[in-house]
C-alpha cells in the first residue's frame, strides 16, 4: 500500500515538474515574442520618424527652390538694358546663397535656345518645314546616320496625317509639337542610342531642344549644332566659340568682327541666329545632405514669366 502511494506521489511530482517546465518555456517564448514585437515597433517608429523628417526636409528644400526660382524669374524679366545672353555675364555664373537653417545653396542660371528648335520646325501651317531649318535638319540626320528618318520624323510631328515624299505616317504618330524628346521613341525606327547618343556618338538630343523661341543663341550653341547651320561649317563654328569665350556676341554685326568670317554667312544666318534666349535652366543644389530633395533643375520661360519644367532629385 505504501509503495503504491509512493509511486503515485512520484508520478504527481513528475507531472508537476513537467507542467512547471511547460509554463516556464511558454513564458520565455511569450517574452521573446513580446521583445520581438517591441523591437519591431521601435524600428517601425524610427522609420516613420525618419520618413517624416525626410518629408519635412523635402518640403522645406522645395519651398526654398521655389523662392529662388521666383526671384530669378523676376530678375530676368526686369532686365531691359542688356539685350544678349552669354555665360560671360556675371548673373549666369554660379553663386552661393546662404539660407540660414536651410543650409548653403549653389545656384546657376544657364541660357538655353542653344539647339535646333524641334517644336518650331514648321511655318504657321504646322506642316511646311521652315526654309532656314531645312539644311540643319537634313545635315543632322546625315551625321546621325539616319537618312531614312529625315522626312519620317517630320511626318511624326506635322499637323496632318498625309505622308510626305520620303516620309511615312502611322496611327501612333503624335502629329503635334513634342512634350518631351522621349516621345520620339514611339517611332519603331528610333532607339535610345539614336535619341540620346552614347559610346562617343552624338544623338538627336545633342542637336535638338524643346526650349527655344525658334532661333538659336550663338552665345551658347554647341559646335556640332553651329557647324550645320546655313553659311557655317566646323571651322567657322570653332571661330565663333573662340570669339565668344573672350567677348559676348551682342548683335549680328559682331560676327563681322571675327577674322575670316564671310559677310555672306552673316546674311545667311540672319533668319535663324540670335544672341539672346527666351528659355533658361536654373540649377539649384543644396550643399548639405538633409535627406530630402536637394537638387533641382528648373526650366523657365522669360517671356511668359513662368516655370515650364521642374525636376528634383
Amino acid at each position: 500500500m505504501f509503495s503504491v502511494s509512493l509511486s503515485k506521489h512520484t508520478k504527481n511530482t513528475k507531472n508537476t515538474k513537467r507542467r512547471r517546465g511547460f509554463v516556464l518555456v511558454s513564458v520565455l517564448l511569450l517574452g521573446v515574442v513580446f521583445i520581438s514585437c517591441a523591437t519591431s515597433f521601435a524600428w517601425f517608429a524610427r522609420l516613420q520618424i525618419k520618413s517624416a523628417l525626410r518629408e519635412k526636409a523635402s518640403l522645406a528644400n522645395r519651398s526654398m527652390a521655389q523662392v529662388l526660382t521666383s526671384s530669378i524669374i523676376a530678375g530676368i524679366k526686369s532686365n531691359t538694358i542688356v539685350k544678349y545672353d552669354s555665360p560671360l555675364l556675371e548673373w549666369f555664373k554660379p553663386f552661393f546663397f546662404p539660407a540660414g537653417d536651410l543650409g548653403m545653396w549653389v545656384v546657376q542660371v544657364v541660357p538655353l535656345d542653344d539647339k535646333i528648335p524641334i517644336r518650331s520646325l514648321f511655318l504657321p501651317d504646322n506642316n511646311t518645314l521652315r526654309n532656314e531649318l531645312r539644311k540643319p535638319w537634313e545635315d543632322m540626320w546625315l551625321k546621325l546616320e539616319g537618312r531614312d528618318l529625315v522626312y519620317r520624323v517630320l511626318d511624326f510631328l506635322d499637323k496632318d496625317a498625309k505622308p510626305r515624299m520620303g516620309g511615312a505616317e502611322h496611327e501612333s504618330y503624335v502629329n503635334r509639337p513634342l512634350l518631351d524628346l522621349s516621345e520620339l521613341l514611339i517611332m519603331e525606327e528610333m532607339t535610345p542610342e539614336l535619341l540620346y547618343g552614347g559610346a562617343g556618338k552624338t544623338g538627336v538630343a545633342d542637336y535638338c531642344t524643346l526650349w527655344s523661341s525658334g532661333k538659336i543663341n550663338l552665345n551658347v550653341a554647341p559646335v556640332q549644332v553651329m557647324e550645320i547651320l546655313p553659311g557655317l561649317d566646323k571651322t567657322l563654328a570653332e571661330k565663333i566659340v573662340d570669339y565668344r569665350e573672350r567677348d559676348p556676341l551682342r548683335r549680328t554685326a559682331d560676327l563681322r568682327q571675327i577674322p575670316g568670317f564671310p559677310a555672306k554667312s552673316v546674311t545667311t544666318l540672319m533668319n535663324l541666329a540670335d544672341f539672346s534666349s527666351r528659355y533658361f535652366m536654373i540649377k539649384i543644389e543644396l550643399l548639405e545632405d538633409t535627406g530630402g530633395g536637394t537638387s533641382f533643375s528648373v526650366v523657365i520661360d522669360k517671356t511668359a514669366g513662368k516655370v515650364v519644367r521642374w525636376e528634383e532629385i
